[in-house]
């Protein structure tokens, strides 16, 4: 009788932290779940974008912060009861899932602070048009129409009403457009390379004419946009623009920046 009470006591105070472990186990692989099911839904056209990221990934980031409490949780249990294993347990399960909570969160606050727009340019007083061949293509898959006079919506917060130009121009200032040196073919040959650098498929390489165009795919939900670098000498520089536009309404989460700045920082890097 004396040597199974001491079992007895052991068993009482290693459930709760083991109950505590294994829910927080359950809640990370839920959580990773839910955060592929989003794209992966989503892709497969049975969801719209707006219920994949704010529907299922906003549930798939309380369900991390879940697995995190949990972990809190049973690492303070493991102290208390000096169970080390379990104690590295809470640390192995809360990493991936703060690490997974804290990047959904982050794409909640830069949703509500980037500019709800999904058309970028480097110069909006002299807006880059796209050639016919994009445009053709846009309108087979259904694209939303690009207009040089885009408003942002209502129900935007402090972005309602305002024009696309203003929106950039309040957090993307430093978009700016290219002057090099080199001849208009020259940093046309350039921007090929960057956009083949970046895995974007070049449509429309005009050298001559100072245009190139290419699609990008964004990783995640495969969002398809096109990006047009526009070349002009002016006097004893060629100046390059660049466009980067959605195909799909709505937010584009700060994409098309970061498209822009990246083919023009690729491109600054190899003509200066």
């Amino acid at each position: 009788m004396n040597d199974g009470a001491p079992v007895a006591k052991k068993n009482l105070s290693g459930g709760p932290r083991v109950a505590v472990l294994v829910l927080g186990v359950l809640l990370l692989a839920i959580g990773g779940v839910l955060l592929i099911a989003g794209p992966t839904l989503f892709r497969m056209g049975l969801v719209d974008l707006d219920v994949a990221r704010n529907g299922i990934q906003h549930a798939a980031m309380w369900v991390m912060l879940g697995a995190v409490a949990a972990g809190l949780i049973g690492l303070l249990l493991a102290v208390i009861g000096r169970k080390h294993r379990a104690g590295i347990v809470a640390i192995l399960l809360m990493i991936p899932a703060g690490m997974a909570a804290g990047s959904l969160y982050n794409r909640t606050i830069s949703m509500a602070a980037l500019p709800p727009i999904n058309d970028v340019q480097t110069d909006w007083s002299r807006p880059v048009a796209f050639t016919e061949t994009t445009l053709r293509e846009r309108a087979n898959v259904d694209a939303i129409r690009v207009r040089d006079d885009a408003l942002v919506p209502e129900g935007r917060g402090k972005w309602s009403g305002m024009r696309y130009a203003e929106a950039q121009a309040a957090v993307y200032n430093d978009l700016q457009p290219l002057m090099v040196k080199q001849s208009v073919a020259e940093a046309a040959a350039v921007a090929v390379q960057a956009a083949e650098r970046m895995g974007w498929l070049v449509t429309v390489n005009n050298p001559r004419g100072g245009i190139v165009e290419a699609v990008y795919h964004s990783p995640w939900y495969d969002l398809a946009g096109d990006v047009a670098i526009r070349m002009v000498r002016e006097g004893d520089v060629t100046r390059i623009d660049v466009r980067s536009t959605s195909r799909l309404a709505g937010h584009d989460m700060g994409e098309n920046a970061g498209q822009a700045k990246q083919i023009i920082d690729d491109m600054a890097l190899q003509l200066r």
